[in-house]
């Protein structure tokens, strides 16, 4: 029998949680990740981390029992909670496995700017391109031009393929500040956006869901994730591991199963790191970084790309000249050719180097070969 007095609290929150939403069993068509969403997103006041619930679905699926919650504002300190060592765990049904050829997968869309930065997006065609079904996170220094230079990409896709549904979702901007960002680029003109500041002292949580799971777009911009997070947390009085867990799935979900394009500003700190939900880091297809070099010019690179992992870390730069985004093609050109000419001398001196290894092989065999024929001279008798 487990000593009920060392479960904690956090503990038997979980456990109440599993006991009023799913019978106290766990369900197996669900993973722990959904189920922490879950569990953040109808228990209050809950300041539980992922890795204690996880821990707690673990002790639950090998044959602990859930304790009974007296009321939905009452929590038991550890009434009835049972250990059995003999408790026969629920059969879960076998997995399926499906031979990659064999798989069904969906009818991926692809969005181009026809500009450079086409190529650093994906590699799969020549001519690159943003693939529907992806989740992105752009991060950059402060005053990089982020939002400027993502904007100005879901525009030229707008004007290359005007069938394609586009959003801007900002959660920083008022009409005031969206006034004078248009007049510096007159280009976002044809971009439909969703202020969140407009719902500011509402549900906005509600008005971002349901547009990002709506049917109506098929690339959205969410500017920023961070500010995001915080209003939910200021406005709403989210705990902030809540709010970024319940918008991140969110996010992904959409790119997984809706087949959405789906892009995420976040912010870096003063000296250059990430900062952020670990779990969105490593969970999303690419990771866009927008950079200062040491002269101060601008240039975007992948730091991750699953859709254009030959582009990993290559520099593409840009500016802003009459209102658009101008990309640095001379350099980006020069780069490939350095990059080129780089590759060839590899190749030229792995080339002499395996001649070499021949070369010395061939005469040690020749020397082994000549000391084996030498005869040994006979004994001389006394």
């Amino acid at each position: 029998m487990q000593d009920i007095s060392k479960i904690g609290k956090k503990e038997v929150l979980v456990r109440a949680f599993f006991t009023e939403h799913h019978a106290g069993v766990i369900p197996i068509d669900s993973t722990v990740q959904q189920l922490y969403s879950q569990f953040m997103a109808n228990t209050e006041n809950a300041e539980v981390s992922y890795g204690l619930f996880n821990g707690v679905v673990k002790k639950l699926r090998r044959g602990f029992n859930v304790v009974t919650p007296t009321s939905r504002n009452q929590t038991p300190l550890g009434e009835g909670i049972v250990e059995s060592d003999d408790m026969e765990m629920e059969a879960a049904e076998p997995a399926t496995v499906i031979e990659i050829g064999r798989m069904a997968f969906p009818n991926f869309k692809l969005f181009k700017t026809n500009s450079l930065i086409d190529k650093l997006m994906s590699d799969h065609t020549e001519d690159g391109g943003i693939y529907s079904g992806t989740a992105n996170v752009v991060v950059g220094e402060s005053g990089v031009g982020k939002s400027t230079v993502m904007l100005q990409i879901l525009a030229e896709i707008k004007e290359v393929q005007p069938d394609a549904n586009i959003l801007y979702i900002s959660s920083e901007m008022t009409r005031n500040d969206l006034f004078f960002f248009y007049a510096k680029m007159p280009i976002i003109g044809n971009v439909p956006t969703l202020l969140l500041m407009d719902y500011i002292l509402g549900r906005f949580d509600l008005v971002l869901k349901n547009t990002i799971n709506s049917d109506d777009y098929d690339i959205i911009l969410l500017d920023s994730y961070q500010d995001t997070i915080v209003k939910m947390a200021d406005v709403l009085g989210w705990k902030s591991t809540r709010a970024a867990t319940w918008l991140t799935n969110m996010l992904i979900d959409a790119a997984d199963k809706k087949g959405k394009a789906i892009f995420a500003i976040q912010h870096l700190t003063k000296g250059g790191q990430y900062v952020g939900s670990t779990y969105l880091k490593h969970a999303t297809t690419a990771m866009i970084e927008m950079r200062f070099d040491d002269s101060g010019r601008r240039y975007i690179e992948f730091s991750k790309n699953r859709r254009g992992g030959s582009a990993i870390n290559k520099k593409l730069y840009y500016s802003l000249v009459n209102g658009r985004l101008v990309w640095d093609e001379q350099t980006w050109n020069q780069d490939i050719i350095a990059t080129s000419l780089a590759n060839g001398e590899d190749l030229r001196k792995h080339e002499l180097d395996r001649k070499f290894s021949e070369l010395f092989l061939s005469v040690n065999r020749q020397s082994t070969d000549e000391v084996s024929e030498v005869e040994e001279p006979d004994e001389i008798g006394i």
